[in-house]
């Protein structure tokens, strides 16, 4: 699956989509479908290159200051944003041997049950107090309206059940699935409502595996 149009539809549906194209492409047929580019940190641009990064020399509230090349926990990216974006492409123009984890309840692969959904009801009563700079506010990790909001590094449970919640993210790592990146220009469309993702523990010859991403809200409903 080439056509960025196809993938955007298929990980809406499935939680993720793989493909190969070129960066410029996916950029183009973003536009064509009224995706709007965002930042997910202030000051950033939308566009961000990802390389494995020491804790010592991570932004000292990513996940990487935490876990440095080690395997990063499942999580959704801009959690800490009152209006997470709805889809994250990655995008390699090399291959690398460092995997990107992927769990989704919208994918067979990960959620045999699908389309039944066994959601614990912890993930919507249960409060997390999610940090955002200097701002604090109050969110569940799962609301009908917005999906899943969750990452460990800017998200503290403020209660037993959001602790429930915590634990129950950290039990899907088991029955993950594990994209690798073995071909030039390949890329990654995440539904990031539907689908949580994390980097794999950096290969021992991935020093220079770098990773173009980009995160959208979708402002045409699909």
């Amino acid at each position: 699956m080439d056509d960025f149009t196809e993938l955007a539809n298929a990980a809406h549906e499935d939680g993720w989509a793989v493909g190969t194209t070129e960066l410029w492409r996916i950029r183009f047929r973003a536009r064509q479908l009224q995706w709007e580019e965002v930042a997910t940190r202030k000051g950033d641009s939308p566009v961000s290159v990802l390389r494995p990064t020491s804790a010592e020399k991570a932004h000292p509230h990513s996940l990487s200051a935490t876990h440095g090349l080690g395997e990063q926990p499942l999580h959704t990216d801009g959690a800490h944003l009152q209006e997470p974006p709805d889809f994250v492409v990655l995008y390699s123009e090399k291959p690398n041997s460092t995997p990107t984890v992927l769990w989704s309840d919208a994918c067979k692969v990960t959620n045999p049950g699908y389309p039944r959904i066994d959601r614990p009801s912890c993930l919507e009563g249960g409060v997390f107090l999610v940090r955002s700079g200097s701002t604090r506010f109050l969110a569940s990790a799962y609301t009908d309206r917005g999906g899943y909001r969750y990452d460990p590094g800017c998200m503290t449970p403020a209660d037993e059940r959001a602790h429930e919640a915590a634990r129950h993210f950290d039990s899907l790592a088991s029955g993950a699935y594990r994209h690798e990146w073995t071909e030039h220009n390949r890329v990654l469309v995440i539904n990031n409502r539907r689908t949580l993702h994390a980097r794999a523990a950096v290969g021992e010859d991935d020093a220079d595996r770098k990773l173009t991403r980009i995160a959208y809200r979708a402002k045409a409903k699909r």
